[in-house]
């Protein structure tokens, strides 16, 4: 049975000093290319079945309007020696999933939304069928740049193993926005260590006399990418090595991205596209 790969995509929760009048994910890493739309087609080129963005209602709009309701699969998307070329494309849906109210302002920090989308994306598509459940999460980040198409000739590995990528034989356990797997053992154990990891709004829950500090309470929102994944056993996942990195979710290390890569083009796989509505043909 063929395996099934959910890409996700954490948009929310990241704290930065951007303090632009638009979202951090829709910074612009080229001419007309979006950092949210590197993530979207790191996924394609890793061979994901389906690509969830988790992002806030007031985002989504603008993040759509963007990269709207699907992608072709980058190797399926043109074959030169295929008579009918559009019969062999294979269209990735991308679905929008906010943040659950109770969330906020107590764990909304932007790991959290990769453990929230790949619970949403288990539970949605588990609903409909075992054979269209996820095996296996493929997390991808608007707020880190490596080439996404280095992805495409993994694309088995990804699929039958852990998979992560690396840059200097570090991780996301090292703070690195860089791709890599769970399955959804993985993401129950995330979700049952956060009340252990996290302060809550009683110092005492049982005797519920004292509360802690604005500051201090619901802790895990504030916890960065080591923190939520650091219990996560990396020793027998495959690795494979990225030649260049560069983090961008803050504004310091925006300029020495854009300073260093003045060429970088938007694939050509990323073109906006919808399904259409019922009863209603292609204009």
């Amino acid at each position: 049975m063929k395996k099934q790969i959910a890409g996700i995509v954490p948009v929310s929760g990241l704290k930065s000093n951007f303090n632009m009048p638009w979202h951090e994910s829709l910074m612009p890493i080229g001419p007309n290319y979006l950092a949210v739309e590197r993530a979207v087609a790191e996924c394609a080129y890793a061979g994901c079945n389906t690509i969830w963005i988790i992002c806030n209602d007031d985002v989504t709009p603008l993040i759509r309007y963007q990269i709207g309701e699907k992608i072709q699969d980058p190797v399926y998307n043109y074959r030169h020696f295929e008579r009918n070329k559009n019969d062999v494309k294979r269209p990735i849906r991308i679905y929008y999933v906010p943040i659950a109210i109770r969330d906020i302002n107590k764990r909304d920090n932007v790991a959290w939304a990769a453990i929230h989308g790949s619970k949403v994306a288990d539970k949605v598509l588990g609903a409909m069928s075992t054979y269209t459940r996820p095996d296996r999460f493929y997390i991808s980040w608007p707020y880190g740049y490596s080439a996404p198409w280095l992805l495409r000739e993994h694309r088995k590995t990804i699929t039958e193993g852990d998979f992560t990528l690396t840059y200097n034989n570090e991780n996301v356990q090292d703070n690195l926005y860089l791709g890599f797997t769970l399955t959804i053992d993985q993401i129950n154990q995330l979700i049952s260590e956060v009340n252990i990891k996290s302060t809550g709004l009683w110092k005492d829950p049982e005797t519920r006399k004292e509360k802690y500090s604005l500051e201090e309470r619901f802790s895990y929102r504030n916890f960065n990418l080591k923190q939520v994944f650091d219990t996560i056993d990396f020793s027998s996942y495959n690795k494979v090595e990225v030649e260049n990195y560069y983090p961008i979710d803050c504004w310091e290390s925006y300029c020495n991205f854009l300073s260093e890569n003045d060429s970088i083009r938007k694939p050509s796989v990323l073109v906006y596209s919808e399904w259409n509505e019922l009863g209603v043909d292609d204009e």
